[in-house]
């Protein structure tokens, strides 16, 4: 699958998981292929994982506790594991979290949409506002 087909499946198979593999500096090297393919096993074990524990999860008692943590904290160690890898770019992960907490003050039953609305419109005014900075740390050469 090459091409915009690719592309397209690419963008429908991204899952934290598999972003959070191929955002990190050894990824940068991997073939586009091999990065398509590792999306699509993952799409695959996702949905099977998802319909597994549908099936599975009615015959769990209503009485235990403790099993809602789990989401939140395969996030958690998504989120520092990405961490790890941004080497310098603080102001991302500090851009998502501002819009969380001013989302979570504005409009608290509408948290997630407004929180993705404002990361987005930061990270598009962040990118318009170094569009033109050079791509390196060095200063370019001024005669």
């Amino acid at each position: 699958m090459r091409g915009r087909l690719g592309k397209a499946y690419g963008t429908y198979a991204l899952s934290d998981e598999a972003y959070a593999l191929t955002a990190g500096e050894r990824s940068r090297s991997w073939p586009g292929p091999s990065i398509l393919w590792l999306q699509f096993f993952m799409h695959l074990c996702w949905a099977g994982s998802a319909t597994a524990g549908a099936l599975l999860g009615t015959l769990i008692p209503d009485g235990v506790t403790g099993l809602d943590f789990a989401l939140t904290a395969l996030f958690t160690v998504l989120a520092l594991d990405a961490l790890k890898g941004l080497r310098g770019d603080l102001p991302t992960p500090l851009l998502a979290l501002l819009s969380a907490l001013v989302a979570r003050v504005l409009v608290p039953g509408q948290l997630l949409p407004v929180a993705f609305a404002l990361f987005t419109a930061g990270l598009l005014v962040r990118a318009a506002a170094t569009r033109n900075r050079p791509t390196t740390r060095e200063e370019p050469y001024r005669a």
